[in-house]
């Protein structure tokens, strides 16, 4: 994997992740109810833009590898807001709470990612 430092590269990659999220943020203040617009905050717009990135950059081999490495992640995202939840709901305190759904996020998205390669190996 080269190291990719082209400007126009990193400036596709912060048009592309930046309008996506700005969109969901707008989406976020329209929707009246609160719950139904968190679903825009689930969005996956790094995802998407790192996806395409990878695959007119490099080749739809790495677009594949980051897909995957993104799956692990999302469902590292389902462990994250559960385990916010569960914290903020015990410890009344959101920033505390969001500091420990970070962390299990990244546990859990790393622990996902060795699980399915050691799966795979297996096949």
């Amino acid at each position: 994997m080269k190291p990719n430092l082209d400007i126009r590269d990193l400036a596709l990659r912060f048009v592309l992740g930046g309008s996506a999220v700005a969109a969901c943020y707008i989406m976020l203040q329209i929707i009246p109810s609160k719950s139904l617009a968190g679903i825009f905050a689930a969005f996956p717009a790094v995802m998407v833009a790192a996806v395409i990135m990878a695959g007119f950059f490099d080749s739809s081999r790495q677009a594949a590898d980051v897909a995957f490495g993104a799956t692990a992640g999302m469902m590292g995202c389902t462990v994250c807001v559960l385990t916010s939840v569960v914290a903020m709901t015990y410890l009344s305190n959101w920033t505390l709470s969001l500091l420990i759904g970070t962390l299990a996020w990244f546990i859990s998205s790393v622990f996902c990612i060795r699980l399915v390669q050691r799966i795979m190996k297996k096949s």
